[in-house]
């Protein structure tokens, strides 16, 4: 009886070896493929967030259309005015208020604390500076005017 019992013990050592080396497989697997998942979620992150801005401008010029091309309106509390053509625009001081510009265009009611607003004079802007959104680290968008028609764009750099 005492003999049966030390002819299973390892074979029960094999099978714990058997699942423990799996187990440790499928972990190695997902953690792979989870980061190749998560580099997907942050570049649609990004393409959204630019349809999104996109889209929401569209809307304000189409809110200027409507109110027979005013000058200036106001929208969630932002004074805002507009280009030439018509595009959403909120100047203060001879310069683009990037912090007041992703409020009107993202959509959100303050810029999240991951965010990084950042401004700059580029020789397409064409009197107005650009404004650079870093969403995730290295990837984010720029919003910029150029022939007073408005651009954003998305870039996905990797570091």
């Amino acid at each position: 009886m005492l003999h049966g019992v030390f002819d299973r013990l390892p074979f029960t050592r094999l099978k714990g070896f058997i699942w423990l080396t799996l187990m440790l497989l499928l972990i190695a697997v997902l953690l792979g493929k989870w980061s190749q998942l998560n580099e997907k979620l942050e570049e649609t992150k990004v393409k959204l967030t630019v349809s999104n801005f996109y889209n929401n401008a569209v809307s304000l010029r189409n809110l200027w259309e409507l109110n027979d091309k005013p000058n200036h309106i106001t929208v969630n509390n932002i004074d805002l005015s507009f280009t030439t053509l018509g595009w959403p625009i909120v100047v203060e001081s001879r310069q683009i208020n990037c912090t007041k510009m992703w409020i009107l265009l993202s959509g959100e009611q303050v810029v999240s604390s991951y965010i990084s607003l950042s401004n700059k004079k580029t020789v397409n802007s064409s009197g107005y500076n650009s404004c650079e959104y870093q969403i995730i680290d290295g990837k984010g968008l720029e919003l910029s005017y150029e022939n007073e028609t408005i651009h954003i764009d998305g870039f996905l750099t990797r570091i």
